[in-house]
C-alpha cells in the first residue's frame, strides 16, 4: 500500500508550470521534485513537442516519461525511448499543407520531433517567444509530401482560427483531432491523440489505477485529462470550463499555484518547497 495520496501526477506545462514567458518558478520545480523523490510518478503532460519540454523535466529532476504533443507521444528523456506515438496520416497532412500554402497561412509542421515552417514571420516569432522551440524555415512545406507528421499547428488571429476550425472540422470530421489549445493555435493531430487516452495508457503501463492519478491543468485541452483522472486540480488562471470540473482550484500560476497544490495534497514540508 502506497503512503502517497496519489501515485501518478500529470502536470500540464503552459499556464500551469510555465508562464507566458516560458519561465517556471523554483517553488513549482521543487514541489514536483519532492513528489518524485517520495516515489511518485510526476509526468509533464503538454501540448508542446517533446524537445520543448525536456528542459523542464531536467530542471525538476523527474524520472517518469513525458507525455507530449497533446497525447500523441510518450517519450522518456533518460534514454530517448518512445513508448507511444501517433501521427497525422500523410494524405491529411498534405491537404492541410496545400491549403496553407495556397492561402498564405502560417503552419508549424512537426516531424521526428523537429519543428519546420515555410518561413519566419510574426507567428513563428510569437511561438518561439512562448515555447523556446527551435524552428527551422525550409522555404516550402510541400517538400514533406507523403510524410506523417506528429502534429501541425496553423497560427493566426483568434477570429481566423475560430473560422478555420469550423471549416476543417466539417472537412475532416472525426478523422483528425482538431483543437484550439491557445487563442491563436489551431492544432491537427491523429484522432486518437488526447491527454486523457494517453495518460490512461501510461498509467496502465506504470501499474497505477485511475483513482490514484492526480491531474493539474488550466486549458481546454486539459479537460479530457482532468475528467479522466481520479482527482482534478484547476489552476486559478484556468478557463471557466476547467474550473467547473475540478475537485479543487489552486492559486494562479503567478502565485505558485502548482507548488501550493502539491504541497497541500502531498503534505510537503514548507521549507522544502518555498524555502525558509
Amino acid at each position: 500500500m502506497s503512503i502517497l495520496p496519489f501515485d501518478l501526477v500529470a502536470v500540464d506545462l503552459d499556464g500551469t508550470l510555465a508562464d507566458e514567458h516560458n519561465r517556471c518558478s523554483p517553488a513549482d520545480l521543487r514541489a514536483m521534485h519532492a513528489v518524485a523523490k517520495r516515489g511518485g510518478y510526476v509526468v509533464i503532460a503538454s501540448g508542446r513537442m517533446h524537445a520543448a519540454t525536456e528542459r523542464f523535466w531536467h530542471e525538476a529532476g523527474l524520472n517518469a516519461p513525458i507525455l507530449s504533443y497533446n497525447g500523441a507521444m510518450i517519450k522518456h528523456p533518460r534514454d530517448g525511448f518512445i513508448w507511444f506515438h501517433l501521427t497525422v496520416p500523410a494524405r491529411f497532412a498534405d491537404e492541410i499543407v496545400d491549403f496553407c500554402e495556397t492561402n498564405g497561412y502560417h503552419l508549424n509542421y512537426y516531424l521526428n520531433d523537429h519543428l519546420y515552417v515555410k518561413q519566419e514571420n510574426q507567428w513563428s516569432h510569437l511561438y518561439r517567444q512562448r515555447t523556446g522551440s527551435i524552428i527551422e524555415p525550409v522555404g516550402t512545406l510541400t517538400r514533406f509530401r507523403g510524410q506523417s507528421p506528429t502534429k501541425l499547428i496553423l497560427i493566426d488571429t483568434p477570429q481566423t482560427t475560430d473560422k478555420l476550425r469550423e471549416m476543417f472540422c466539417e472537412r475532416f470530421g472525426e478523422r483528425l483531432t482538431i483543437i484550439k489549445s491557445n487563442d491563436e493555435y489551431l492544432e491537427f493531430m491523429h484522432p486518437g491523440a488526447n491527454k486523457a487516452r494517453t495518460l490512461q495508457r501510461l498509467a496502465y503501463q506504470l501499474g497505477v489505477p485511475r483513482e490514484r492519478v492526480l491531474a493539474i491543468g488550466d486549458g481546454n485541452n486539459d479537460i479530457p485529462m482532468l475528467r479522466w483522472a481520479g482527482y482534478a486540480v484547476a489552476m486559478g488562471n484556468a478557463k471557466p470550463a476547467v474550473k467547473e470540473l475540478a475537485h479543487w482550484i489552486a492559486p494562479p500560476i503567478e502565485q505558485n499555484g502548482l507548488a501550493v497544490a502539491l504541497a497541500d495534497i502531498f503534505k510537503l514540508h514548507h521549507e522544502e518547497v518555498f524555502g525558509s
